[in-house]
C-alpha cells in the first residue's frame, strides 16, 4: 500500500502543480475591430481562440473581450464582407485588428430584412445592386435603375414622362385585381410606393419613387423567395426591394461633389405620312369607292387616277409637320453634395440633391430637391442611438398623353399634314373631337407638387455582446398639390370659358417597431436568433374641386371661377400589426438553416380572417467546406439551397373591402344614402405559395461566380371582383376566388474576364431569366379595356391580347381576311375572336461590361427582353384605310393596291374597318435589345489629385438609350400606354418613348 501511496501523491502534487501553472497563464486578452478601408468598428465580428471551443462576438463599439491561457493562442477574426484574420496573442493584452474587405463575392455582407449576413451563409434567393454600379445614371427613379441588372427582376419603364411610372415585377405578376408591385423598405421603413395623382390626364402615371435620391444609395438587395420575404409576411408575395442609403463613418470628414449635365432628345419621331402621300392615299379611298372627294367620278376614268387632290395652298401640297413644333431638346442637370464621417461616438451623413430633368415635349419636366442626414450617436458603450431623415420637393409639368385623345402627342398623329396649324385669323385651326397638339401644349397647365418627409429614429442597447435590443419609430408623410387650367382656346375650356381643377391628396405611414436579436457559437454552431413586433397605421385623406367661368385667361386659379361645378373629399385609413421571428443556423459554414414566421393583422380583411400565418425554411449546404471537396481545382465555392415558404397579399384593393359600405348623395337637392357595398366578413389575404431550388459557385479561384435558380410560386384565395346577379343590387362582388402560378428559371454570373499586372482589368456580368404565367382557376372569363383587348380565362397566362386573327388579305380583291374561329363558316366579330400572343416575355435580363485602364474607365449595359409581344395601337387608329379624315401612319403605304399582291394591309376602302374589329396585325413582336448605358470616364491620378487638394477627381462622358435592336415599328418597344389600369400591359397609346441621353459629369472628393 506504502509502494502504491508515495507515487500516487507524486501525481496530484504534480498534477495540482501544472493547474496552478496553467491558472497563472490564463489571462484576459480585449481589444477592437475595425474595418482596414474606412476605420469604421465592426460589431457583431466572431472571435475565437483557434484550437478551442472559446469564443466571443465584438460589441456595438465593435470591442471585445476573452480569455485564454497560453502567450501561444491564435484568435481567429471572421466577419461577413471581410476575409478572416489569425492574430497571435503573443505578450500582448490588447489588439488592436483590422479586417480588409472580400473581394470574394461569396464572401460580400448582404442585406437581410431585419439583418444581414454573409452571402456565402444565405439560403435564400437574393440578388444585388450595389452603388459603384447605378452612380452617374441619369435616372429619376431607384426602381428605374434595377432594370436589366437583377436576374429576376422585369423592370419597365411605362413611358418616357419625366418622374413617370414604372412597372416592377419580381418573378412575376401574382394577382389580378390586387397589385403585383413589390414592397419597398428604405433603411427599415416600409415605404408608400403607389401612384398619387388624383388627376385624370391619361394612362400614365407617376413615380412616389422618385423622391429619393439615388445618389444617396449605398446598395439595394432585391428578395425573391419565400425564404427571404417571409419576414414581412403580408406584404411579401409580390417580393421586397431593401434600399440601404450611406451613412458616416468614424474617419475624418469627406466632402463629395458629383454633377453631370446633359440633353435629351426623342429617340424616333411619330411615323406618320407627309402631306404628298396623305393626298395620295386619300385620293385612292374616293378612287376605289368610284367616287370624286369633291364632285362625281368621270365615267372614263374609272380609276380616279389623275384627279386633283384637295390642295389647302394653292402653290402645293400644303405640309405641316405638326411634331416638330412641339418638341425639343430637354436639359438634364443634377448636382450633389454631400459631407460624411465621424468618430467612434459620432458618425454623420448629410446630403442634397438638385434634379432636373425636362421632357422631350414642351413643357414637360420633373424636378427635385432633396435634403438628408443620417446620424449614428453611441453615447455610452452599450447603447447606440441614430436617425435617418430625408427632405424631398418635387415639382413635375404634366401634360396629357397615353391613351388621352385630347394631348399634344396623340394630336400629331390625327391632325392630317395638308392643314395649317393656325388658321388666317390667327387661331386655332381643329378638326371634330381632337385638340390641336400646339394648343394641348400652349394653352393648358398641368402641375403637381409633392413634399415629402421620411425619417426614423432608433435605439439599440447591447445587454451583453451577441444580445441586442432595437427599438425604432418611423414616419413616412407625403403631400401632393394638383392643378389643371384649360384656357378659352382649348377645346375643354372654350365652350365654358376657362376650366380649373384643384386636388390635394395627403399620405401618413407610421411604423413602430422592436426587435431583440441574439447571436452566438456553441463549438461549431452559430446562431443568430430575432424575435419582434410591429404596428402600422396609414391614412390618405383626398379633396378636389372644379370651377368654369374665368375672367380672362390671365385667371387661373379656382377661386376667380364663376361657378364651382364639382367637389369632393374622402379619407380612408387601415392598420397593420405583426409578430415575427426568424433563426439562421449553420454548423461549421457547411449546413445552414434558416426559419421565419410571422403572423399579421389587417383591418383591411374581413372580422373572420383579419390574422394570417407566413412561415417559410430554408436549407443550405456548403459542399466546398467538406473535407472531399477541399482540394478541387474546378469549385472554390460550392452552395445548394432550398426552400419553400408562404407570404401574403393585401396592397391594391381598398381600405375597406370587406365592409358593408353606404355612400351619400342627393336626389333633386335631397340629401340621402345609398347602399356602396356588401359586407364580407370571410375576406382574407392572397397566399402565395413558392418553391425554390438554387445553386451558388464559384470557379477558376473566384474570377467567375455563379447563381442560379429554379422557382415555382401558387398564389390561391386572389381578391377578385367576381360578378354576381344584379337582383343583388349590385354588380360585383370581391371574395377570395382564383388561382394562379408562375415558374421560371433564373441565372446570374458575374465574371473577372481579364486582371492584368500592367493595369487593365475587365469585369462582366450577366444575368438572364424566364418566367412562364397561367391563370389556374377564375370564377367566370372576363375581358378588359377598349372593347375587351385582353382576356382573362383558365389556362391563360396575363395580359394576353383577345384579337380577331387577321389571316391575311385576299391578293385579288384585296380586302381584308380573318381566321373562322368557331368554324362555322363564316366570319363574325363577336364570336370569331381569340387570344393570340401575350405581354409577358420568353426572357429577360442584361449583359454589363466594365473595362479600366490606368485611370481610364468604360462601361456598357445592355438590356433586353425576348418573346413579348407588343400591340401598336397607334396603328388601329392610324391605319384607318380612309374612313377617317385623320392622319396615317407610314404602315398605310403597304396597302394592297393591285390583284396578285400579297400584304397584310387591305386597299383603301372603309369596308375592312370598324369599330368592333380588333385585328391582330397590330400586334407585333416586341422583342429587343437596348444599349442602356455607356459610360467613359478618366480618374485624376492620385499624386495629381493631392496637389489640386482633392482626395480623388473624375471626369466622364455618357449616353443613355442610345441604340435599340427591334423589329417593332412603333416609337418604343417598352412602352404601356394604359399603365393605370394594371390589367393592361403592353400596349403603347400615343405614349412618349424614353429619351436618348447625352451628358458629362465630374465627381470630386475632398
Amino acid at each position: 500500500m506504502e509502494k502504491l501511496t508515495k507515487p500516487l501523491m507524486l501525481f496530484l502534487l504534480c498534477s495540482l502543480a501544472f493547474l496552478n501553472s496553467v491558472k497563472a497563464q490564463e489571462r484576459t486578452v480585449s481589444g477592437v475591430v475595425t474595418a482596414k478601408d474606412d476605420g469604421a468598428t465592426l460589431p457583431g465580428v466572431s472571435v475565437i481562440w483557434k484550437g478551442s471551443k472559446i469564443g466571443t462576438i465584438t460589441g456595438l463599439d465593435g470591442s471585445f473581450k476573452i480569455k485564454v491561457a497560453s502567450n501561444s493562442a491564435v484568435l481567429l477574426f471572421s466577419y461577413i464582407g471581410f476575409t478572416t484574420v489569425e492574430v497571435a496573442v503573443g505578450s500582448q493584452s490588447n489588439l488592436t485588428v483590422k479586417l480588409a474587405a472580400s473581394s470574394n463575392v461569396m464572401n460580400e455582407v448582404v442585406i437581410t430584412g431585419y439583418g444581414s449576413q454573409n452571402r456565402k451563409t444565405i439560403t435564400s434567393a437574393q440578388t444585388s445592386v450595389r452603388a459603384e454600379e447605378i452612380e452617374n445614371v441619369p435616372a429619376s427613379s431607384s426602381d428605374q435603375l434595377l432594370q436589366g441588372r437583377a436576374s429576376g427582376v422585369q423592370v419597365s419603364s411605362n413611358s418616357g414622362t419625366p418622374g413617370g411610372g414604372v412597372s416592377v415585377r419580381i418573378r412575376g405578376t401574382s394577382s389580378i385585381n390586387a397589385s403585383s408591385e413589390p414592397l419597398y423598405v428604405i433603411d427599415g421603413i416600409p415605404v408608400q410606393s403607389s401612384n398619387l395623382s388624383g388627376l385624370a390626364v391619361g394612362g400614365g402615371t407617376t413615380n412616389p419613387m422618385a423622391d429619393i435620391n439615388p445618389a444617396d444609395i449605398l446598395s439595394m438587395e432585391i428578395l425573391k423567395d419565400a425564404s427571404a420575404t417571409a419576414i414581412y409576411g403580408a406584404r411579401a408575395a409580390n417580393g421586397v426591394v431593401l434600399i440601404t442609403t450611406k451613412r458616416g463613418s468614424n474617419k475624418k470628414a469627406t466632402i463629395s461633389i458629383g454633377t453631370y449635365y446633359g440633353n435629351q432628345e426623342i429617340s424616333k419621331t411619330p411615323p406618320i405620312t407627309n402631306g404628298t402621300q396623305f393626298e395620295t392615299l386619300m385620293n385612292e379611298v374616293f378612287a376605289n369607292a368610284w367616287t370624286d372627294r369633291y364632285g362625281s367620278i368621270d365615267a372614263t376614268n374609272p380609276s380616279g387616277v389623275g384627279y386633283v387632290p384637295n390642295y389647302a395652298d394653292p402653290a402645293g401640297t400644303l405640309n405641316t409637320n405638326w411634331y416638330d413644333p412641339i418638341l425639343r431638346v430637354g436639359a438634364l442637370r443634377n448636382v450633389d453634395l454631400s459631407i460624411s464621417g465621424g468618430s467612434e461616438r459620432v458618425q454623420y451623413m448629410i446630403s442634397g440633391n438638385d434634379f432636373l430633368q425636362e421632357g422631350v415635349l414642351k413643357r414637360s419636366d420633373f424636378k427635385r430637391n432633396t435634403g438628408r442626414v443620417n446620424l449614428d450617436f453611441t453615447p455610452i458603450q452599450k447603447l447606440k442611438m441614430g436617425t435617418s431623415v430625408l427632405y424631398s420637393h418635387n415639382s413635375r409639368g404634366r401634360l396629357r398623353n397615353d391613351d388621352n385623345i385630347s394631348g399634344g402627342l396623340e394630336g400629331t398623329y390625327f391632325y392630317p399634314p395638308n392643314m395649317p396649324i393656325y388658321n388666317a385669323d390667327g387661331s386655332y385651326f381643329k378638326i371634330a373631337t381632337f385638340e390641336n397638339p400646339l394648343a394641348a401644349i400652349n394653352e393648358s397647365s398641368i402641375s403637381m407638387l409633392t413634399n415629402r418627409f421620411l425619417g426614423t429614429v432608433y435605439g439599440e442597447y447591447e445587454f451583453f455582446p451577441g444580445l441586442r435590443l432595437r427599438s425604432s419609430y418611423s414616419f413616412d408623410y407625403s403631400n401632393a398639390e394638383e392643378s389643371v387650367f384649360d384656357n378659352s382656346k382649348t377645346n375643354n375650356g372654350s365652350a365654358v370659358n376657362g376650366s380649373a381643377q384643384a386636388l390635394s391628396t395627403n399620405n401618413t405611414n407610421w411604423i413602430q417597431e422592436n426587435i431583440l436579436s441574439y447571436q452566438f457559437r456553441l463549438e461549431k454552431s452559430s446562431f443568430n436568433v430575432l424575435i419582434g413586433n410591429s404596428t402600422q397605421r396609414s391614412q390618405t385623406d383626398f379633396s378636389s374641386i372644379t370651377g368654369t367661368g374665368f375672367p380672362s385667361d390671365a385667371f387661373t386659379q379656382i377661386t376667380s371661377a364663376a361657378t364651382l361645378r364639382a367637389g369632393s373629399s374622402t379619407s380612408t385609413s387601415y392598420g397593420l400589426s405583426g409578430i415575427f421571428s426568424r433563426i439562421n443556423y449553420d454548423y461549421n459554414k457547411k449546413y445552414l438553416i434558416t426559419a421565419n414566421i410571422r403572423r399579421d393583422g389587417s383591418s383591411r380583411f374581413g372580422k373572420d380572417n383579419r390574422w394570417g400565418t407566413f412561415p417559410s425554411v430554408g436549407l443550405g449546404w456548403v459542399l466546398s467546406e467538406e473535407n472531399f471537396m477541399k482540394d478541387s481545382r474546378v469549385f472554390s465555392t460550392l452552395k445548394f439551397r432550398a426552400s419553400y415558404g408562404i407570404t401574403g397579399n393585401q396592397s391594391g384593393i381598398t381600405d375597406f373591402q370587406s365592409r358593408g359600405l353606404w355612400s351619400s348623395g342627393a336626389y333633386v337637392d335631397a340629401p340621402g344614402i345609398a347602399p356602396l357595398q356588401m359586407v364580407n366578413p370571410n375576406l382574407k389575404w392572397e397566399t402565395t405559395n413558392q418553391t425554390d431550388i438554387g445553386i451558388d459557385f464559384a470557379i477558376l479561384n473566384d474570377k467567375v461566380n455563379v447563381t442560379a435558380d429554379y422557382y415555382h410560386k401558387k398564389t390561391k384565395d386572389l381578391l377578385l371582383a367576381v360578378s354576381i346577379p344584379r337582383t343583388s343590387g349590385f354588380d360585383t362582388y370581391t371574395q377570395n376566388f382564383g388561382e394562379m402560378e408562375n415558374k421560371g428559371f433564373e441565372i446570374g454570373i458575374t465574371a473577372d474576364i481579364i486582371e492584368s499586372e500592367k493595369g487593365f482589368n475587365w469585369n462582366a456580368n450577366f444575368n438572364i431569366a424566364t418566367n412562364k404565367n397561367k391563370i389556374l382557376k377564375l370564377a367566370a372569363p372576363f375581358n378588359v379595356y377598349n372593347r375587351d383587348l385582353y382576356r382573362y380565362e383558365e389556362g391563360a397566362e396575363m395580359y394576353s391580347f383577345y384579337l380577331h386573327p387577321q389571316t391575311g388579305v385576299d391578293p385579288q380583291t384585296g380586302n381584308i381576311q380573318f381566321e373562322d374561329v368557331n368554324g362555322d363558316g363564316e366570319f363574325d366579330s363577336n364570336n370569331d375572336r381569340r387570344i393570340v400572343g401575350t405581354a409577358n416575355p420568353d426572357f429577360f435580363g442584361g449583359i454589363t461590361n466594365s473595362m479600366n485602364f490606368k485611370g481610364i474607365d468604360l462601361s456598357f449595359f445592355f438590356q433586353y427582353s425576348y418573346g413579348n409581344d407588343q400591340l401598336n395601337w397607334n396603328r388601329f387608329f392610324q391605319e384607318h384605310g380612309g374612313t377617317r379624315s385623320t392622319n396615317f401612319t407610314l404602315s398605310q403605304l403597304d396597302r394592297w393596291t393591285a390583284p396578285g399582291q400579297n400584304t397584310m394591309i387591305p386597299r383603301m376602302t372603309s369596308q375592312n374597318y370598324a369599330s368592333d374589329l380588333r385585328p391582330s396585325r397590330f400586334l407585333e413582336d416586341g422583342s429587343y435589345m437596348r444599349l442602356k448605358n455607356i459610360t467613359l470616364g478618366y480618374k485624376l491620378p492620385a499624386s495629381l489629385a493631392k496637389k489640386l487638394r482633392m482626395s480623388s477627381a473624375r471626369i466622364y462622358v455618357s449616353g443613355q438609350n442610345l441604340w435599340t435592336i427591334t423589329d417593332y415599328t412603333g416609337l418604343d418597344p417598352e412602352l404601356t400606354g394604359t399603365a393605370s389600369n394594371a390589367l393592361t400591359q403592353g400596349i403603347e397609346f400615343y405614349t412618349m418613348p424614353q429619351p436618348k441621353t447625352y451628358m458629362a459629369g465630374i465627381n470630386v472628393s475632398f
